[in-house]
Order: C-alpha cells, then structure tokens, then sequence
C-alpha cells in the first residue's frame, strides 16, 4: 500500500468515525496530511468519487439505513447526519435515491443498497491502481487564443457543472469558427484559469475558453475573447474515451503524476486542445489535455 492510499484510508476511517458529527474537508485533508487542493485530486484518483460528494453520500446512506430499520423521526435523523433542516434533507435524499425519506419509509425501498457508496479497507486494495499515463513535455510559442468564454466549476468540486457549461460554449463557438481570422494550426483549444475578480457564484469557479490560435495583433469584437498566453512549458496527457471522462485523466494529471515528478505547476492556464481525433466525443474519442509546468 503506497503512501497515497494510506492517506485516502485514514480518511476514510475519519469519514466513518464522524458520520454523525460536524467535520470539515479541510480537516480531513489535514487528517490525511495534504492541503484541501492536492488531497481533492489525491481521493478521486483512488475513489472515484470527490471528497464532498463521497462524504454527502455516506451520510445520505447511513441515513436510509435508519428510515429503513427504525422508527425514529425524518428530522432527528437528518439532523443527527448534520443536514440543516428536514427540507434540505428531503431534497438530498430525493437527489440521490430518486424517493423522499417519508415516501422510502412507506415502500420499504431498498435499491440504494445497489449504489451504497462504502469503501472499506479491503475494498481500497482491491481497486486497481490506474494504468500510468507518461505525457509528453513538450514547449509552446506564446499563444493568442480567440473565442468565447464562460465560467465553470471544474469536475473536482461537489458542485461541478462543467459536463453542462462547457459542450454548450463548442456548440456555440464551433459555428463561428468559418467566420473568424485564420487559424494558426489544426487545434481547437480550451483553456482554464481562475478568475481575476472575487465576484464568483462559487470559490472554485474558473473561466474557460473555447477558441482558436489566432496571429498576434487580432482584435476581439464582443462577444469573442482574445486571451495572451506566454510561451510555456506543459506536460501533454492524451486522453482517450468519453469527453466525460476528462476529470479523470485531469485528476491523475494533478494527484499521482504532479507530486512525483521534477515539476510544479506553471503559471499559465490549463489547455485542452482537439482536432480530427477527437470525433463526436465518445468512445473513440481522444484529445490532448496540457498542464503548465516548470521544475521544482
């Protein structure tokens, strides 16, 4: 067992002993030994699931297990899983097992048993560890990159929403693209960066871009966006498969490759780029996902 998985289990471990008590993520990743940031990447590398999400689960189930086998109240129990109020507990639970607590109740329902998000120890060894993925280092000239932007929360987070926002800004921008200046190569580019203003709807929003690389000089008319990105360094993952599936390679990417190699992260926004290989974006699909870099 490496170092990673012993601190995902005492998370785990954590998770379990405080089901019924207030505990914070931070705390958690603390537990474990890592910052927040690098521990979000760390847990799905080896769960698959985020830290926020694993935790609302846990508790979600926990719960129906004592809808199911007790008679005590809907609200004691959703306050005794550190759920706010009965109607913030009700909306969870719909959420999750597709019932209300009072509805699980009366049909003895039990299907969320096929879903139970636990993950004992055993089951920890016992998950593969993911194939490694070498990327490419690989130098950039700067790049000035054309299009439309919107703001996202990236897959990391409990409350992403980027398999929504992001496909709806391509299917904005890829018509535009006969319209606008020459492109500078074959690529399609995506690329993300944190806000430089405090006026977020969520403290893990980003701004992604859906653009092209354009020469230096171009102006950009509203409602397209010029973004100036120097020349960098980046390790270059190819990600193959559902576009979906992105988070995953983006949280080895972070979590398993990043901390063990001679790098850091650069300073530069994270870029995706795409041409003839990426398809209709399902299974066949496969696309570069490039992460700035600069030795350690």
């Amino acid at each position: 067992m490496n170092h990673y998985r012993q601190a995902v289990l005492r998370s785990l471990d954590a998770i379990e002993r405080n089901l019924k008590r207030p505990i914070a993520l931070h705390a958690l990743a603390r537990h474990a030994g890592f910052s927040l940031w690098h521990f979000h990447r760390i847990f799905a590398e080896h769960t698959g699931e985020s830290l926020g999400s694993y935790l609302r689960k846990r508790r979600l189930t926990a719960a129906a297990e004592e809808i199911a086998r007790t008679d005590r109240t809907i609200l004691a129990i959703a306050l005794d899983y550190q759920f706010e109020s009965h109607e913030a507990f009700t909306r969870a639970f719909k959420a999750a097992f597709d019932a209300t607590p009072a509805g699980f109740r009366r049909t003895g329902k039990l299907a969320w048993l096929r879903t139970r998000p636990e993950l004992t120890a055993a089951r920890l060894h016992a998950l593969p560890v993911r194939t490694t993925m070498k990327p490419t280092i690989l130098d950039l000239p700067a790049l000035h990159l054309l299009g439309l932007g919107a703001r996202f929360v990236p897959p990391m987070s409990p409350a992403a929403d980027n398999l929504d926002v992001v496909p709806q800004l391509y299917r904005r921008f890829c018509p535009l693209i006969p319209t606008l200046p020459p492109m500078q190569d074959k690529y399609v580019y995506g690329a993300a960066r944190y806000p430089s203003d405090r006026d977020r709807r969520h403290p893990d929003e980003r701004e992604y871009l859906a653009s092209i690389s354009v020469t230096a000089g171009t102006k950009a008319a509203p409602p397209l966006t010029l973004w100036k990105i120097p020349a960098s360094t980046y390790a270059c993952f190819t990600h193959r498969g559902p576009v979906a599936g992105l988070g995953e390679t983006i949280h080895y990417a972070f979590g398993t490759w990043l901390p063990r190699s001679k790098y850091v992260h650069g300073d530069t926004p994270n870029l995706d780029r795409q041409d003839e290989r990426f398809g209709d974006g399902g299974q066949d699909c496969e696309f570069d996902f490039l992460m700035p870099i600069r030795p350690k």
